[in-house]
């Protein structure tokens, strides 16, 4: 179970031209939140999320889109896991916490706990004393959602629910998902990955 934390990510509907998209989907672990262009909140602006947990309880997933500046070597971690790890700012939850995602075909079934398709939640605890895989993704922090807040969120347009692929969770280059996520998208919401910077308001 995740700790959560009440997060608005509101936004303003000047900030960009208006385009037609889909109703909301309800997600589920294993998908991905696109932030709609024009997020006002600057700790999700062109932000790519992947869910790890919805449920009656409420939400929880990482940021895929953001890499952590931090120094991670105090932590009592296995130096090939430091070394060949592609390192995110998970969210603003408990930031002071580890996660691990993983190709599920190649992390140690005894280690993995499958979330969606192709990727696994690695158990940090136990990585000393296994043999060296990759890839490897770590998350400094999480973003969570009380019950119900992202059903809320998802109603006013500031996210777009679609389906993932292991590629975007293993992505080396983490600055590029949203638009290599969009741009796969059908009709004119594929549109938003052309929008300029400016398209989000400070």
């Amino acid at each position: 179970m995740f700790h959560r934390r009440r997060i608005m990510a509101r936004m303003d509907p000047l900030a960009v031209p208006r385009l037609d998209r889909p109703g909301p989907r309800s997600p589920s672990a294993g998908d991905l939140l696109i932030a709609a262009p024009g997020m006002s909140d600057p700790r999700f602006r062109r932000a790519v999320i992947y869910l790890l947990q919805n449920d009656d309880e409420g939400s929880a997933g990482v940021v895929l889109t953001r890499r952590y500046g931090g120094d991670l070597s105090g932590l009592d971690l296995p130096q090939w896991l430091l070394d060949g790890a592609v390192v995110h700012e998970g969210g603003p939850v408990a930031e002071d916490s580890l996660l691990a995602l993983a190709d599920r075909a190649t992390a140690p079934a005894h280690l993995c706990r499958s979330v969606g398709p192709g990727i696994c939640v690695v158990d940090l605890d136990g990585v000393a004393d296994a043999e060296p895989f990759q890839p490897l993704q770590l998350f400094v922090g999480y973003a969570g959602w009380g019950a119900g807040q992202l059903e809320s969120e998802l109603a006013r347009h500031d996210w777009l629910v679609v389906s993932s692929d292991p590629f975007d969770v293993l992505a080396t280059d983490p600055e590029k998902v949203w638009a290599k996520v969009l741009r796969r998208q059908p009709g004119v919401i594929r549109l938003w990955a052309t929008l300029p910077p400016a398209a989000d308001r400070n």
